[in-house]
């Protein structure tokens, strides 16, 4: 995004006079210069030359104040794409992702060294550092010093994901690191998602969250991967990839979903269930066992809310065979959108969460 909006501003600057150009950049905050380097570089060359060393935010707000200035139809549409449609990763936000790296290996299994010179200025003598990254600076110092904060935003995505790539880390390395980026990035519409896998092996993109997606989905993942990395955390997984591409499939994920957690807490309490149990009778259980059953409430409220849970649990069943993708269908089959396949999983999520948070509360009472 950044790329697009600097050439416009530096094409409304490059109207001035070369003489004028180096107090009119200052003016608007922009490095301080000589008018030399403007009549000799050329002035498109020189205001680049000083937007390049700027955040997207920073080129965002550069690029208000030289429209007000410098009225330019291009520019002002270019500002109203960007603020209307582009989520900008913030200076804040890149902040944080920085200090959210302190506890991790930069480079995993690879040389951390030659992961930030193929991402950042491999002309800034990088090889010399080599030392002061691994034992002098810490992480976020290492990625500040080296442009982490005034990249452009296909930079810091690009080092994000190779950070993840699965040469790197293993599969718990990856979803340890990219827990603690997640909760970061979805303030500013985006996260780090599995979307494709190499010789058995996830690839981490990153992605922008769908509407009405966020800091939830990380929440309720951050739970159920802590209660079980590879059943639990793998269904909510499944199911908040195929949200938006596959409807049917996330129907049936995140019934999935639910009969995993249900199963988990009945094998942690030594209860036996049968192969061919569906979900509403393993859900009934495993209510039960956690006294989440609505006969076993004496206040009338919670008798009523449990028993809507239980009709939802219900509803999911029902949902998973008319909508979802694991039984054949015939000619009038009704095919789910997005929409609904954001309702299976955001009711399949809540109750899966609700339900391992009492399971742990049980265990640690």
């Amino acid at each position: 995004m950044k790329s697009q909006l600097r050439p416009l501003v530096a094409d409304v600057l490059a109207q001035l006079k070369a003489h004028a150009l180096p107090s009119v950049c200052e003016r608007f905050g922009l490095a301080p210069g000589q008018e030399r380097e403007a009549f000799t570089n050329g002035k498109t060359r020189y205001v680049l030359a000083r937007l390049n060393a700027l955040s997207d935010e920073q080129v965002l707000n550069v690029a208000r104040e030289v429209v007000t200035a410098y009225p330019d139809a291009k520019l002002s549409e270019g500002i109203e794409v960007l603020e209307q449609d582009g989520h900008l990763i913030t200076d804040v936000t890149r902040l944080h992702l920085a200090t959210a790296f302190e506890g991790f290996d930069l480079g995993g299994e690879r040389d951390t060294a030659d992961l930030l010179a193929r991402h950042f200025d491999p002309t800034s003598k990088l090889s010399g550092y080599r030392h002061a990254i691994r034992y002098s600076w810490s992480n976020a110092e290492a990625l500040e010093r080296l442009g982490f904060m005034s990249c452009s935003q296909a930079v810091l995505f690009a080092f994000l994901e190779d950070v993840l790539d699965p040469l790197r880390r293993d599969e718990a390395g990856q979803i340890a690191l990219a827990g603690a980026l997640n909760p970061i990035l979805a303030r500013d519409g985006y996260a780090l998602r599995p979307s494709d896998v190499k010789s058995g092996y996830r690839v981490y993109l990153v992605q922008e969250l769908p509407a009405g997606a966020g800091p939830a989905d990380d929440l309720i993942s951050k739970q159920l991967e802590v209660y079980d990395e590879r059943g639990v955390h793998e269904a909510w997984r499944k199911a908040l990839e195929r949200r938006r591409t596959d409807p049917d499939g996330a129907i049936t994920a995140a019934k999935t979903l639910l009969e995993a957690v249900c199963k988990h807490i009945l094998d942690s309490e030594s209860k036996t269930y049968g192969p061919f149990d569906d979900l509403p009778k393993l859900y009934h259980a495993a209510a039960e066992r956690l006294d989440l059953a609505p006969s076993q409430q004496s206040e009338t409220v919670l008798k009523a809310v449990l028993g809507s849970c239980q009709a939802v649990v219900g509803g999911l069943a029902g949902m998973r065979n008319r909508l979802g993708d694991s039984h054949g269908q015939g000619r009038d089959h009704i095919k789910p959108g997005p929409r609904h396949a954001e309702l299976a999983v955001n009711l399949a999520g809540a109750l899966a969460m609700f339900m391992v948070s009492t399971w742990h509360d049980r265990r640690n009472v």
